[in-house]
């Protein structure tokens, strides 16, 4: 994703969203492997802080966080997992 401006040139095969912002759980993992760890984590994270929930008015969003030199370096991709969460009750 990128910040949208005034004069950007945005290919047609994307999509210019609105984004609301706000909390987000972020797990990193493997790009292209199964993502159960990575949300197991997320999921977990949340159980522990019991002050947060997931927020399901907004999207889960990901990420490949690797540049082409590291990919070829390390032989793989990582990917950020962002799931959108809210507060519950006070934080202490």
């Amino acid at each position: 994703y990128y910040m949208y401006h005034e004069g950007l040139y945005v290919p047609e095969a994307f999509d210019v969203v609105d984004f609301s912002g706000g909390l987000y759980a972020v797990a990193c993992d493997v790009d292209g492997e199964s993502n159960e760890d990575a949300m197991g984590a997320i999921s977990q994270f949340i159980k522990e802080k019991n002050c947060f929930v997931v927020d399901n008015t907004r999207k889960q969003l990901g990420n490949v966080i690797s540049s082409p030199r590291v990919q070829k370096a390390m032989g793989y991709s990582q990917m950020d997992y962002y799931v959108p969460i809210k507060t519950v009750g006070a934080i202490s």
